[in-house]
């Protein structure tokens, strides 16, 4: 609804009359879902930079001892050195030890970096919905008198998808009425168990979940809700909201 709207989550997290209102969810078509494994690519990038940086310093740092030795070697055998190389070689033993200290250094990080291997992330285990469909019902929703024309345009102001970015998803609007009935059925979830006659031929979901979301994006208030994919019989009749729409009639649930 937030995306429909355009607001921000920075906005309704820390808004908490905007989760004051009660929801109903119908089953269009019977739960549906895939089990499959996901393995990620591993990135190397970075941890090929690190052994590519470690390699070029210690290259660098050999190429300068290297340099200095061979410095002081040719000046030794240098007849008549220019006060320049005098004063080099006055302080030459101290800067071949500084930068064979430095390339010692070195030497010991880049076997560091080429020692520690590439580990590659461990498979996740996921399950995928496959084309669900169902009908929810929002009572006392903050936002009525806005959302209720954007509906009826089918416009959304964000991008519009469920779980993941590549899983787009789609709505219409369910003109309805409702009115409080007594029946021995449900068509949508409930947190009731004890009043359910289980049926044989019918598909029982146990859902266990979060009923309302504060700021920070923190999840509480969580229950325990059955669904079926077909209407739920109760033992007894009970006060249910009936909700009629012109695609049919719905005893719900509202949390």
């Amino acid at each position: 609804m937030a995306s429909i709207l355009g607001i921000d989550y920075n906005e309704y997290f820390n808004d908490p009359e905007y989760f004051d209102f009660k929801y109903s969810l119908v089953l269009e078509k019977a739960i549906r879902k895939k089990s499959f494994t996901q393995n990620y690519v591993a990135d190397y990038t970075k941890k090929s930079e690190t052994k590519i940086t470690a390699m070029g310093k210690f290259l660098k740092t050999r190429k300068k001892y290297n340099e200095l030795v061979q410095e002081k070697e040719r000046l030794k055998d240098c007849s008549d050195p220019s006060k320049k190389e005098e004063t080099f070689l006055m302080a030459a033993d101290q800067k071949i030890e500084t930068e064979f200290k430095k390339l010692g250094k070195s030497a010991d990080n880049c076997s560091k970096a080429f020692n520690n291997s590439f580990r590659s992330p461990k498979p996740i285990f996921r399950e995928l919905l496959i084309n669900p469909e169902y009908f929810i019902f929002v009572k006392d929703f903050k936002y009525e008198e806005q959302i209720i024309p954007l509906l009826q345009t089918h416009s959304s102001a964000f991008y519009f998808y469920m779980g993941n970015s590549e899983f787009p998803a789609n709505y219409r609007l369910l003109d309805c009425e409702w009115e409080l009935e007594g029946s021995n059925i449900l068509n949508s979830f409930t947190s009731k168990p004890s009043k359910i006659v289980f049926e044989g031929g019918k598909k029982y979901t146990n859902v266990y979940m979060a009923t309302k979301t504060i700021g920070e994006r923190e999840y509480r208030d969580y229950k325990s809700f059955i669904l079926c994919d077909k209407p739920i019989l109760l033992k007894d009749k009970n006060q249910a909201i009936a909700v009629k729409t012109n695609a049919g009639k719905y005893y719900c649930e509202f949390v």
